[in-house]
């Protein structure tokens, strides 16, 4: 989920259900958004919609004022098709955006809008456990553009990540490993360079 000011509503996409299916729960394709003064929760119809799929990072970009979505899978532990597209939701419905360069496909990965680069930032995640994917990459509301840092954690699925005004970048905490460990790590990436 994510808050998105334009509309002053939380969005919400995708997931999986309960229904037992021969990969696991069923995906769903559906978008919703919560009212907090209200506290209602309400089904929206766009037009377009991404395919089904579970574990769907969202984040909201103010300098394009839309949120973006990267990747996911189709749920389940056999057989998972790892998405490698980008969309888009302005409020009303959800574009496919075909951007020049893009991150390979994955699930169980983060991304979070970094006010110092003015770009939403994505990092890591999965495309079959117990592998995990170590790079960064950056959305300009365009296209996706890879990260060469200095630094940087080793591959990881499952994190947390939110930018922190104190430090003026991003804090990553935790996460599993390639080979499934478990850690407690922490990073900032701070400042992150553009190339």
């Amino acid at each position: 989920m994510v808050y998105d000011p334009v509309t002053g509503t939380v969005l919400l996409f995708g997931g999986m259900g309960t229904t037992i299916n021969y990969n696991g729960g069923i995906p769903f394709d559906d978008t919703w958004e919560w009212n907090g003064r209200t506290r209602t929760w309400t089904q929206l119809f766009p037009a377009t919609s991404p395919p089904a799929r579970v574990q769907v990072p969202l984040a909201y970009d103010p300098v394009t004022g839309n949120v973006v979505l990267f990747g996911g899978d189709h749920g389940g532990d056999c057989f998972r098709t790892f998405f490698d597209d980008t969309w888009t939701w302005n409020g009303i419905t959800w574009t496919q955006q075909f951007p020049a360069s893009s991150p390979s496909g994955r699930t169980a990965h983060l991304m979070t809008y970094d006010p110092s680069l003015f770009q939403v930032v994505m990092f890591g995640g999965t495309a079959g456990p117990p592998s995990a994917l170590g790079d960064t990459w950056a959305w300009n509301g365009t296209t996706w553009t890879q990260l060469s840092l200095p630094t940087s954690p080793s591959g990881r699925w499952n994190y947390g990540l939110a930018y922190d005004p104190l430090i003026d970048g991003l804090l990553l905490f935790g996460g599993e490993l390639g080979g499934d460990p478990l850690t407690n790590q922490t990073w900032f990436l701070v400042p992150v360079p553009l190339p």
